[in-house]
C-alpha cells in the first residue's frame, strides 16, 4: 500500500502554476513526502526486517577465529627458569543441533516482521484518511462561506428594499428592524465561516508542508450509490479479514506466543556440533615442556550445555511470557471486536448519508419553489417580510445542509473503506477522477467588517 512519489519539483512546479488546482491524489503525494510520522513507520518496518536475519543467524553455522602473542618465563625446580615467546591462532566452527530458544526466537521475529508490515500498512491507511478528511474539510468550509457570502448579500438586499418601501411609506418600521436582524445574524455566519475556513486551511497546510492554494472540488450534483455489499455483516467479516490494525494485533499476538515458547527452552539443553583447528608455536627453545606446548591441533565433536539451576530466573521468566502472550491474545480479541462493531456502524452511516443526500437534494429544490412563490406573494403584497425572509432562510439553511450531505457521504465512505482495509490509492483515484477545477474559491481572512449598508 504504498504511495508513488511525485518529483518535489515538479509537485512545486505544478502548484506555482496559476491554472493549475491541486486535486487530492495530489495532496496525498505532497504529504507522503513530508510526513515524519510516516517516515518513523517505514524506518521501523525496515528495522524489523533485519530481525528475521538477526534470529535465524542463531541456527545457523558460526565460526570463531582468534590470536594472540604472549611473552611468557616458565619456573621449574628441576631445570630453573625458561623465557620463550608464544604465538598461536584458532579457528572453531559451530553448528546447533538442538536450540528449542533460537528456533522460537526466530518464529518470534518473522512474526514482528509481519506485525510491523501490518503496522505500515495501517499508518498509510490512516495518512489517507487523514489528508482526505483535512482536504474534504477545507472544501466544506470554503463552501459554506460562499453560501453564508450569498445570505449576507440577500439578506442586506432585502434590507435595503424593505426601508426603501418603509421611506415612502409601503411597509412598517418593524420590517426593516426584522431585515436587519436577519442581516447581522447573516454576518455573524459569515465570520465563523471565514474563521473555519482559515482553520482548515491550517490544517491542510500543516500536513502538506506546505501552502496550497486552489483545490479540485466535489461537483455540485453528486450520485451516493449505498455501499456494496449491501450488509452489515459482510463489512464486518472484511475488517476482520483485512484491517491492518488488527492484522498487526493478531501478528503481535503470534510473537508474543513464540517469545513464550523460546522462554521455555531456557529448560532444555542447548546441543552444537564443532569442528576447530588451532596452532601454537612457542618458539625454538630447548625446554621439554616448552617444546611439547607447540604443535597443531584438530577436534571434532559435539557439545551439549545445560542450565539446571538458575535461582528462580527461568520459571520467572516462563510465567512472566505467558502473562504477556495472554495480555497479547486479549488485546487483539478486543481490538477485533470494536473494528467489526465500527464496520458495522460505518455501514449504516454511509448507507443513511446515501439516502440523505437525496433527500437533502429534493429539499433544496423544494426549499427554493417556496422561496420563489414567497418572493411572488410578497411582490404584490400578498405576503409579509417576514415570511420572506423566512423563506429564504429555509432556502439558504436547505443549500448549506445539501453541501455538508455531499461532504458527509465522502468522508464516511472513505472511513468505511478504511476500517474494511480496503482504503488504498486506487480507491482514492476512483474519486480524485470525480473532482473538477472550478473558479478559485473565496480565501477567507479574519475581519471585523459588517455587510455593506449596515448601520
Amino acid at each position: 500500500m504504498r504511495l508513488r512519489f511525485l518529483p518535489l519539483a515538479a509537485a512545486l512546479m505544478a502548484l506555482s502554476a496559476p491554472s493549475y488546482a491541486l486535486d487530492l491524489l495530489g495532496a496525498l503525494h505532497l504529504a507522503e513526502e513530508h510526513d515524519p510520522n510516516l517516515a518513523a513507520v517505514r524506518a521501523n518496518r525496515m528495522a524489523a526486517s533485519q530481525g528475521t536475519t538477526i534470529a535465524r543467524a542463531g541456527l545457523l553455522p558460526r565460526v570463531v577465529a582468534n590470536a594472540s602473542y604472549s611473552d611468557n618465563t616458565l619456573k621449574q625446580d628441576s631445570s630453573g627458569s625458561t623465557d620463550y615467546r608464544s604465538t598461536q591462532w584458532s579457528a572453531k566452527l559451530s553448528q546447533p543441533l538442538f536450540r528449542w530458544d533460537a528456533w522460537y526466537q526466530n518464529e518470534a521475529a518473522k512474526a514482528q516482521r509481519s506485525q510491523a508490515e501490518a503496522h505500515a500498512d495501517e499508518q498509510t491507511q490512516n495518512l489517507f484518511l487523514a489528508i482526505a478528511e483535512a482536504y474534504f474539510n477545507v472544501l466544506r468550509a470554503e463552501d459554506n462561506l460562499t453560501l453564508g457570502q450569498a445570505q449576507e448579500a440577500a439578506f442586506n438586499r432585502q434590507r435595503e428594499q424593505a426601508d426603501a418601501r418603509f421611506q415612502v411609506g409601503l411597509v412598517a418600521r418593524a420590517d426593516v428592524i426584522e431585515a436587519e436582524a436577519q442581516r447581522d445574524n447573516a454576518t455573524a455566519l459569515r465570520l465563523t465561516a471565514e474563521n473555519a475556513v482559515n482553520s482548515a486551511r491550517a490544517s491542510l497546510n500543516s500536513a502538506l508542508g506546505q501552502d496550497v492554494g486552489r483545490l479540485a472540488r466535489l461537483p455540485e450534483t453528486l450520485t451516493s450509490p449505498p455501499p456494496v455489499p449491501d450488509d452489515p455483516q459482510a463489512w464486518a467479516d472484511m475488517a476482520r479479514e483485512r484491517n491492518p490494525g488488527l492484522i498487526s494485533a493478531r501478528h503481535g499476538a503470534s510473537a508474543a506466543n513464540s517469545a513464550r515458547q523460546a522462554q521455555r527452552g531456557a529448560y532444555l539443553p542447548q546441543i552444537d556440533f564443532f569442528a576447530s583447528y588451532g596452532d601454537r608455536d612457542n618458539g625454538s627453545s630447548t625446554n621439554p615442556a616448552v617444546a611439547f606446548n607447540s604443535g597443531t591441533s584438530e577436534v571434532v565433536g559435539i557439545e551439549a550445555n545445560w542450565e539446571l539451576f538458575a535461582s528462580g530466573r527461568t520459571m520467572a521468566s516462563v510465567k512472566q511470557a505467558e502473562y504477556q502472550a495472554t495480555a497479547a491474545h486479549e488485546q487483539a480479541r478486543a481490538q477485533e471486536q470494536q473494528i467489526t462493531n465500527s464496520a458495522r456502524t460505518s455501514f449504516l452511516t454511509v448507507k443513511t448519508d446515501s439516502a440523505r443526500l437525496l433527500a437533502r437534494q429534493r429539499a433544496q429544490a423544494s426549499a427554493q419553489l417556496a422561496y420563489d412563490a414567497t418572493q411572488a406573494g410578497y411582490s404584490v403584497g400578498t405576503r409579509n417580510i417576514v415570511d420572506l425572509l423566512l423563506a429564504e432562510t429555509n432556502l439558504h439553511a436547505a443549500r448549506r445542509d445539501y453541501a455538508n450531505a455531499r461532504y458527509d457521504y465522502v468522508i464516511n465512505s472513505l472511513r468505511l473503506q478504511a476500517v474494511a482495509g480496503m482504503l488504498s490509492e486506487a480507491t482514492v483515484s476512483q474519486i480524485n477522477e470525480g473532482l473538477v477545477e472550478d473558479e478559485a474559491a473565496p480565501v477567507a481572512t479574519t475581519t471585523a467588517a459588517g455587510a455593506s449598508g449596515q448601520n
